[in-house]
């Protein structure tokens, strides 16, 4: 079934949402990119992204995490 912005609405499997908030938690896309492709709402999927990151804290004084970082990115790369 077509929604209004014409994207056809689909269910997302659990393992594609896996992948696509580890994606975004990677920085590697775009919140509204993977709602799109997910099929889902853009609000569902920033809610589904902060309960995603808020299960997963950093702790920014281990220097494993800083070291751990070595993925070259824009403008970078």
């Amino acid at each position: 079934m077509a929604r209004e912005n014409g994207y056809m609405e689909r269910s997302a499997s659990p393992q594609e949402l896996e992948e696509a908030l580890d994606r975004l938690y990677k920085g590697q896309t775009n919140v509204a990119l993977q709602a799109r492709d997910l099929g889902i709402t853009l609000e569902r999927l920033k809610q589904l992204f902060r309960e995603y990151v808020a299960a997963r804290p950093i702790d920014i004084n281990d220097e494993d995490v800083w070291l751990g970082d070595t993925t070259m990115c824009w403008p970078y790369a």
